[in-house]
């Protein structure tokens, strides 16, 4: 039997109808389902090709092409900053470990005390020089090598301290040079160069006062003498002050020039040969110049020159009065030359054949107007050893 429900069409008379079924619920239900998705279907397709809401249904425009992506730019990493420097060196070096290097130690000043340079082996703060020889006249050379203090600060201004040191060559007193020395990239120790030496009209540095200032600079006494041994000589000092710039150091402040000490002098002797002539009446004879010139400080009033004259003996007016020193030299006063000038004299001798002289010593001596002794700034070059030799 058919689980539909049975569909009763009215029929005609007057009569009532068989009374009417009472419908299935859920019979009733599952028809309202099926008539509501009957009609509902059709209006959402409807719906669907007309756009969704009513409206006259749109045709989708056409996809334009993809364009191209752009090429990148060449790869260049993100916050490409420039790489740092690397950090200057530690120039700061220990005084013991400075007193017990090789230091390449900057040429000494020609007017003053000579001695090693370039490389040298300090033990202890010492290096030992061997002796040499030096001429009459010529500057000393000195016995040691020393450096006994250090100071610190950024004289090259790397950001990093340097070692100025003074370096001394000495007999008793002797050359000064303050020096800078850094470390390079490898941590050697390295020579900046010389800051002040002993030369010209600075003849003494203090090396207990030395400073270097915020900026660089460095301070530092320098004087116009250096006495030694006793040696009761007033002595002026200055203030100088020192930069490195343009790969040396330089004046930076401070005095110029020395102010004038009439204690202190620098005068300089020079000689040419001693030629002696033919033989006349038993005698050679010849003509020595000798020339005085002064450099700097006070101007001497006058000048005593000393001859060693060992068998030689003065002849001719040129001549001033003389004495004769109990190891036979004679000695003579002449005028000192101009202010930062020269003079000549000319001075005539005779020797006997058969003695022997090969040289002859001359010395200068500079005086005040008082006749007391001047010092001499450079003792060595107030002398010189004059050459004899003969001509027929």
């Amino acid at each position: 039997m058919s689980d539909q429900p049975t569909l009763v069409l009215p029929v005609g008379g007057d009569g009532p109808g068989p009374a009417p079924r009472t419908p299935n619920p859920w019979r009733a239900a599952l028809i309202a389902v099926l008539v509501t998705l009957a009609l509902a279907v059709p209006a959402a397709i409807i719906l669907v090709l007309r756009g969704g809401d009513g409206a006259d249904p749109v045709t989708p425009p056409l996809a334009a092409p993809a364009s191209p992506a752009p090429s990148a730019p060449p790869s260049t990493p993100p916050d490409a900053s420039p790489t740092p420097a690397p950090a200057a060196p530690d120039g700061r070096i220990a005084l013991g470990t400075l007193q017990n290097s090789t230091l390449v130690i900057p040429p000494w000043p020609a007017d003053n005390l000579r001695g090693p340079s370039g490389p040298l082996r300090f033990r202890d703060g010492v290096v030992t020089v061997p002796p040499h020889e030096v001429r009459t006249g010529e500057a000393p050379y000195g016995a040691h090598v020393v450096l006994w203090s250090a100071t610190y600060g950024d004289v090259d201004h790397d950001g990093r301290a340097e070692t100025i040191a003074p370096v001394e060559c000495l007999i008793e007193g002797g050359s000064i040079q303050l020096v800078a020395f850094d470390r390079d990239s490898d941590g050697r120790i390295i020579t900046l160069g010389t800051v002040v030496s002993t030369t010209g009209e600075v003849r003494d540095i203090d090396t207990t006062g030395v400073r270097v200032g915020g900026t660089g600079t460095v301070t530092v006494r320098v004087a116009d003498y250096q006495g030694c041994c006793g040696d009761t000589t007033p002595t002026r000092w200055q203030t100088r002050r020192y930069r490195w710039t343009g790969g040396r150091f330089t004046q930076a402040g401070g005095p110029t020039a020395m102010p004038a000490n009439p204690a202190v002098t620098q005068t300089r002797l020079t000689t040419g040969d001693l030629v002696l002539g033919p033989v006349s009446a038993g005698y050679r004879t010849g003509t020595l110049a000798v020339t005085l010139r002064h450099g700097f400080g006070a101007r001497p009033d006058r000048v005593r020159l000393a001859f060693s004259v060992d068998r030689l003996e003065p002849i001719g007016t040129a001549w001033p009065a003389t004495t004769v020193r109990g190891d036979g030299t004679v000695t003579i006063t002449v005028k000192a030359p101009p202010s930062r000038g020269t003079v000549t004299y000319r001075y005539a001798f005779r020797h006997p054949i058969g003695a022997t002289a090969s040289s002859m010593v001359v010395e200068a001596e500079p005086l005040s107007a008082r006749g007391a002794p001047l010092s001499e700034v450079m003792g060595w070059d107030n002398a010189a050893e004059a050459r004899i030799r003969t001509v027929n």
